[in-house]
């Protein structure tokens, strides 16, 4: 089993958590050489746009710039909002970040998930073209990566002619996961395409999901034999939220209001994450599902992948690299845990 830690890069304008911008993404890439030298198999980015707190909008430029800044550790998206790009130009920018990594990128995919529709009205996409936008996106990606010679694709979203992109990727194939997290049909899409895929785990209320993960697997498994699979041919990925110290309750009442605001911000009465996770937005941090387990020390931490696992596991899990009000140096420090006390405990998984 291998590890990693995912970056939002959110720095929310709070005047207490809040650090100047060059600041702020300074300390992340240095975040990033940390986790490399204490043993994480990769890093991975997410996006989101007109956000408040500047839910890393340029994920393209901030992948580069992971890229640069380390050496051997595997970067990714996590993941890449297909309907807002341009399939051939977001092409065209993978290929050269995998060239510019040494051939060390990961490319996970989704159609952006319902919670965050207001990004579509402002970038002049039509929500309800989503999975269109990210099937024939997918098609488009792979050709371009596969393609020695010019191709058209004429489609329901794009209509494109003498199609070659250069230079090409130095991975052959490049690495794609496709987000299935939720619907049967997402799942379908993946397990048609026989590609791998991105699960339901942990996320952002716990490290694994526990049982939540396990019915994920069944309808993950279930989809595969749809589809004329093996039930396990594809590599899952999934993050999850747990910082590793032997002093949980301590750690949680330094860090629980800076949980919550994380967990639970408000675009205008929209909260993304609540209604992921939730019947109900949560009034108190000890609302949150499962947030005696956010903070754990290395013992329950195994024992929890250990449990949750035992039916078998992601091929990759990734932990959230901080919190709003948790400096980047308490992230390294809990997430450095994490890499000596936890990962050689149960890398056998």
């Amino acid at each position: 089993m291998k590890f990693g830690v995912l970056y939002d890069l959110r720095n929310p304008a709070r005047p207490d958590w809040h650090r100047p911008w060059p600041q702020f993404y300074s300390g992340a890439f240095e975040h990033m050489q940390e986790m490399e030298n204490v043993g994480f198999d990769a890093i991975s980015l997410s996006e989101h746009h007109g956000d408040p707190d500047g839910y890393n909008p340029g994920l393209p430029v901030t992948l580069t710039a992971a890229a640069l800044h380390t050496n051997s550790i595997r970067i990714g998206t996590n993941i890449v909002q297909v309907p807002f790009y341009n399939p051939v130009l977001l092409a065209e920018q993978l290929a050269v970040i995998d060239i510019l990594s040494g051939g060390r990128l990961d490319v996970g995919l989704g159609q952006v998930g319902p919670t965050f529709d207001m990004e579509f009205p402002m970038l002049g996409v039509n929500p309800r073209f989503r999975p269109s936008l990210l099937d024939e996106g997918i098609d488009i990606m792979q050709r371009c990566w596969s393609s020695d010679s010019p191709f058209s694709y004429h489609g329901k979203r794009w209509h494109l002619d003498n199609v070659w992109i250069n230079p090409k990727p130095l991975q052959e194939p490049l690495p794609v996961w496709v987000v299935a997290a939720f619907s049967a049909a997402a799942m379908d899409r993946v397990a048609k395409r026989g590609l791998n895929v991105g699960g339901l785990g942990g996320f952002f209320q716990g490290l694994t999901g526990g049982q939540t993960w396990r019915q994920w697997l069944d309808g993950w498994r279930e989809a595969c034999v749809r589809n004329g699979r093996e039930s396990n041919y594809a590599k899952i990925h999934t993050f999850g939220t747990c910082y590793v110290t032997d002093d949980p309750e301590r750690a949680w009442a330094k860090h629980r209001e800076g949980i919550f605001e994380h967990f639970h911000y408000r675009r205008g009465d929209v909260h993304p994450y609540s209604s992921l996770l939730m019947d109900a937005p949560p009034t108190e941090p000890e609302d949150i599902p499962n947030w005696d387990r956010i903070f754990q020390t290395p013992d329950q931490a195994i024992a929890e992948i250990r449990a949750a696992y035992e039916d078998g596991g992601p091929e990759e899990l990734h932990l959230m690299a901080t919190r709003h009000g948790m400096s980047w140096a308490e992230s390294a420090a809990y997430l450095r845990n994490f890499a000596e006390k936890v990962i050689p405990a149960v890398r056998d998984m």
